[in-house]
């Protein structure tokens, strides 16, 4: 009887203790697996944030870059245009640079038809116009001459019709111009 007493208060300790261990192994292992799982969870989520931050890093480096690409090409196209507008000015004052010799030519052919040579030689004429005598007066006025005054002196007279220094004035730029034929002696 003392071992049936025994066992029955024995078995039922050995069985508590024994479910009692195994609910404190199982909780053991529980709590050991939960704290896996917020583990993973929190390794999870550390990956999606960085993840997030990356793409964040690409997107802000990208619209950086774009934003600099922009800011280049409207540099460039600023450059484009002061250089093209600097090369529009440039042929423009070219195109106001009239070679002095033009004018004397033109001047030359003006006031042949107003004298006679020497050899009766008259290499071309122009009609003297206020038009034209206008035209030259601009052109001599845009450039530097040597002899401006003296251009615009005679264009001024032949403008008002006097021709009373036609000889001199035509020996002038007979002489610019080289000239071994047709020097003037008279007016007509």
């Amino acid at each position: 009887m003392r071992r049936l007493k025994l066992r029955i208060i024995v078995i039922p300790i050995l069985l508590i203790a024994a479910l009692v261990g195994y609910m404190t192994i199982s909780n053991i292992i529980k709590k050991e697996n939960a704290k896996q799982i917020v583990q993973l969870k929190k390794q999870e989520d550390e990956k999606k944030a960085k993840a997030i931050a990356d793409a964040k890093a690409i997107a802000d480096a990208k619209a950086i870059a774009d934003a600099k690409a922009i800011a280049d090409a409207k540099a460039i196209a600023d450059a484009k245009a002061i250089e093209d507008a600097k090369v529009a000015a440039d042929a423009k004052a070219a195109a106001d640079v009239v070679a002095e010799n033009r004018v004397y030519i033109k001047m030359h052919g003006m006031i042949n038809t107003k004298i006679i040579s020497s050899d009766d030689l008259v290499w071309g004429e122009i009609p003297i116009t206020p038009e034209v005598c206008n035209e030259l007066i601009a052109i001599i006025n845009r450039n530097n001459y040597a002899d401006k005054k003296i251009l615009l002196t005679d264009l001024n007279s032949w403008k008002k019709g006097d021709f009373s220094d036609g000889v001199a004035q035509h020996n002038y730029l007979w002489e610019k111009l080289g000239g071994v034929q047709g020097k003037a002696i008279r007016l007509r």
